[in-house]
Formats: C-alpha cells, structure tokens, sequence
C-alpha cells in the first residue's frame, strides 16, 4: 500500500508595478505575497490492517498477479529454507519450552518440482546443509553438536520422485489435478470440505485442521488460480487470528491452533502479489530458555519457472 502526492509549482507574473522616479530617488517596489488557492488537503485516513482486509485483499490481488505457471516440459522450482527449533533436557528426547534447559535454532533447504503436466514425475531435493545459528542457554554449544553429529555421514543430497504429486494420506496425491478439483471454490463450502476431509466437524480442533490445511495448500503457492481466492477468503472466516506486523509487503499473520497445546500457526503474504513467502508454527509458551517469539518451525519459499529437474 502507498501513496504518492504530486505538487505543481505555479509562477505568478505580476505587472506595472514600477513606480515613478521622484526626486532622483527610486521608491521601494512593494512586495506582493501570493495568497493560497485553497486550503490544504488533509491527510488521508490510514485505517488500521485486520486479518479479514488482509486475506480479502490477497484474493483480490490474485486475479491481477496470478502465480507463476510452467509451461509444457517445464517445472515450477519452489525453494525451500527451513528453520526449526530443538529443545534439550537431560534425560527428555522430547522436552516442552518449560522444561528445556538448552535450545538452538538449526537451517536446512530442500526444493521442490512440480512439472507443468502434474501427472507426470515429481521431485524432491534435501541437501545437507544443516548449520546451527541461534543458541539458547549454557549448554546449547556442547549439546547443539553433539545433536548435529548425527548427521555427519550425510554428504549428498537426498532426491525422492513421485508420480502424480505428493505422498497424502487418501489415494489421491496432494497437488494433483485430482486433488485440486475435489475442493470448492465457494470459501464456506471449502471449510465444510475440509472438516469432512479432515475428520474433525466441530471445536477448536476442527478450527484448527482448517487453518492447518489451508496454510499448507497457500505456502505451496501451486493451487490453481480460480481456487486461490476462495482459500483466502475461508482463511479470513477463522476466528481469533492477529496481525503479528508488517515488513514492507509482507504482513504476517497467525491463528491460535489446538488451544490445548498453545501451538500457534503463522503465515507471511506479500501483499503486492498475494503469494506467501513463509509460514510457521509456534508450540507452547513459558519457558525461561527460548524467547516465546522463535517458532519451533519456519519456511520460507521463492517460486520460479524453470526447464529443467534432477
């Protein structure tokens, strides 16, 4: 969003105003100061983003900026940067934050090929390049690589194909053609689908599968465009989402998911093109070693088009 204001400089000419000599002496030329042609204009109100107007805006916009397409033998590439968060304690393979006494942050990649006919072969790449970036507590350096030396006979890259899409938990791959026209293009008849398709009809935790499922499909930037739309705008129906802030475009946003175990799930959309360029989920709070603000998963994606696939 912006605004640009434009302001025209005028040259007022002002005539016969050379007064007479008297006297030798050359009177003084009164100055004559321009009055304003009119009051200024007030500045425009800036009304405050919500969750609805950001999720209607970026349905909106999906209809002037469509996502990338593959044309035929090509691929959409969708790189991937992953961040997720491990947590330690002594003698607990799989503490909470309030019982960790050490955490660190740790970053990998992976891309994915999806070819233009989405029949045809799918690939997944994993490389192996994990770092350790963020450390938490005292421990965190001898513990974080002591974590990361399980996967020193990692050296290539790990390449998985699929036929169809990817692997789903109902015969139908997810991403497929087959996939995509089973869901709605109604936003309400959408989150019917999904409670269905997810098992879950009603409560928070039906709230939860909806938002789950959405933010899965949307991160993906590969729906088809005239479903897009309704996916944002079934978004925007969930209850008790925030605006988490603002870089530029992108706008972060995040529901409270399976409120019983304080997981939060977040989405960043560029709001001049309508695709998401992250997502991430936030489980549990209260611990002294973690800040509450570092998600336990973050990934982040670009979408490009290209000829080729390993």
């Amino acid at each position: 969003m912006g605004a640009a204001a434009a302001v025209t400089a005028g040259v007022l000419v002002v005539g016969n105003l050379t007064a007479p000599m008297t006297g030798g002496g050359i009177e003084a030329i009164p100055t004559v100061a321009p009055k304003p042609s009119a009051e200024p204009s007030p500045e425009p109100t800036v009304e405050p983003l919500t969750v609805q107007s950001v999720l209607s805006g970026a349905a909106n916009t999906t209809a002037s900026y469509p996502a990338p397409v593959a044309g035929p033998g090509q691929y959409l590439m969708i790189d991937h940067q992953s961040q997720q968060l491990v947590l330690y304690a002594p003698g607990d393979l799989n503490p909470s934050r309030a019982e960790a006494t050490a955490g660190w942050t740790v970053t990998s990649s992976y891309t994915t090929y999806i070819p233009a006919n989405r029949s045809d072969e799918w690939v997944e790449v994993f490389r192996p390049d994990r770092q350790i970036v963020d450390l938490f507590g005292e421990e965190a350096g001898v513990q974080s690589q002591a974590w990361l030396e399980q996967f020193s006979g990692m050296t290539d890259p790990i390449i998985r194909r699929y036929e169809g899409g990817l692997p789903n938990v109902t015969d139908v791959p997810f991403g497929s053609d087959a996939h995509y026209a089973q869901l709605p293009r109604d936003p309400a008849a959408l989150i019917d689908w999904i409670r269905d398709y997810s098992g879950a009809t009603a409560g928070p935790d039906s709230d939860a599968m909806v938002v789950g499922f959405l933010i899965q499909e949307l991160q993906l930037n590969a729906a088809p465009a005239d479903l897009r739309p309704a996916m944002y705008q079934a978004l925007s129906m969930m209850p008790n989402g925030v605006v988490l802030g603002t870089v530029g475009n992108v706008v972060t946003l995040s529901f409270p998911t399976y409120a019983a175990n304080e997981r939060w799930d977040s989405i960043s959309i560029d709001t001049s093109t309508a695709l998401v360029t992250s997502s991430s989920f936030t489980l549990g709070s209260g611990g002294t070693i973690v800040p509450d603000g570092v998600p336990n998963h973050l990934v982040s994606q670009t979408v490009t088009v290209v000829d080729d696939a390993p």
